[in-house]
């Protein structure tokens, strides 16, 4: 089986409202402030042997990506190319993190297809058939928050996440009312981005431990490992931290040695599943538990996710996987729907499990 053709779609489309993360110069939107756009492209990757596969570049600035120059380098990476040759292939896209975790997912979908089984068996089976899901609250006022929190609960989520870190009043707020809305037996964990000096993690979570917090993500600069363990050591909290953001094992494995976490938050966006593999078995070797990022997917991107969480054992903390429910449009044929509980349903069908609709391309291109 050989690669024959390449196309690259550009879409874009609406989300229920703004996501703002914590970063120098941001501050909190009004409650006004009206929905944002997310762009994708989504790659489709044909074979001599009329086999299609699909991967997705998620939520991207469109500003920084060319989608002509897009199709250029994987053009000249994977046309003609075995989809079986995994490791090759994305050795040669290394220097690229987007389009190797696009192709990658592409590959997969491919083997899978090819082979008749779902990617997940292509890596150890399935482990699990769904995947708890923390609903993630952006930045926002608080009566939005409040409104929210009360239609998430209403759809049966019992894990969320909220972004903090521009303004530690407005934080607390944010998460009393999530708590007293989700109540005693939710999940709840906080994101600062970043957002906090050393010594300000340390005040501000334990200003907030007494929600009861399931832990915290980048409380400071990542760089800052050594930070990172002091917090670690000071606060009665599970301290999150992006293993894969670098994409260098190297990176976890320093997280590792200076005791400054508690869980990996590794995601297929930002190292293909091939790669996110190895930084999930770098965590079982620490006995650290893992949760799936996001970058807020649709449905190839959120399909890729689901694979890589179905076959991995050390996946055991509520993932961000929000998409489905963030987009007011998707392009597959049957977008993803959340049962009770907050999960989502891994797709059983072969490769991805998942199909994309022309139609919806069209719409959405």
């Amino acid at each position: 089986m050989r690669i024959i053709d390449l196309k690259v779609h550009a879409l874009s489309v609406e989300r229920h409202h703004q996501t703002v993360i914590a970063a120098p110069g941001r501050t909190i939107p009004p409650q006004d402030a009206p929905p944002t756009r997310s762009h994708f492209l989504l790659l489709e990757v044909h074979t001599d042997d009329e086999i299609v596969g699909f991967g997705e570049l998620s939520d991207i600035e469109v500003s920084r990506v060319d989608q002509e120059e897009v199709l250029a380098k994987l053009s000249a990476v994977l046309l003609d190319q075995d989809p079986f040759h995994l490791e090759h292939l994305m050795e040669r896209l290394a220097g690229d993190p987007l389009l190797a975790s696009a192709a990658d997912s592409a590959l997969y979908d491919l083997q899978g297809k090819a082979l008749g089984i779902p990617v997940y068996n292509l890596m150890g089976g399935c482990y699990r058939d769904q995947v708890l899901v923390s609903w993630v609250f952006f930045i926002r006022h608080p009566e939005l928050i409040a409104q929210e929190a009360e239609e998430m609960v209403r759809r049966g989520f019992r894990a969320f996440k909220l972004k903090v870190g521009l303004d530690i009043d407005h934080d607390e707020e944010c998460v009393r009312i999530v708590r007293e809305i989700a109540g005693s037996g939710a999940l709840i964990k906080l994101d600062a981005s970043g957002a906090w000096s050393v010594e300000d993690a340390i005040a501000n979570i334990r200003r907030l431990e007494r929600y009861d917090l399931q832990g915290v993500e980048t409380p400071t600069d990542r760089r800052d490992i050594a930070g990172m363990a002091r917090i670690r050591r000071l606060v009665g909290v599970p301290i999150i931290e992006h293993a894969d953001i670098f994409q260098s094992l190297g990176y976890a494995l320093d997280l590792v040695r200076q005791e400054a976490v508690d869980v990996f938050n590794v995601s297929v966006v930002g190292s293909g599943i091939c790669r996110t593999k190895r930084f999930l078995a770098l965590a079982e070797a620490a006995e650290l538990e893992c949760l799936l990022g996001s970058t807020v997917e649709m449905g190839v991107g959120t399909a890729a996710q689901l694979h890589l969480a179905a076959s991995s054992p050390v996946v055991t903390f509520p993932s961000d996987l929000v998409g489905p429910a963030m987009y007011v449009d998707d392009y597959i044929e049957r977008p993803f729907r959340y049962e009770p509980g907050g999960y989502l349903r891994v797709p059983t069908g072969l490769g991805l499990g998942v199909e994309v609709s022309q139609a919806q391309l069209a719409a959405l291109a």
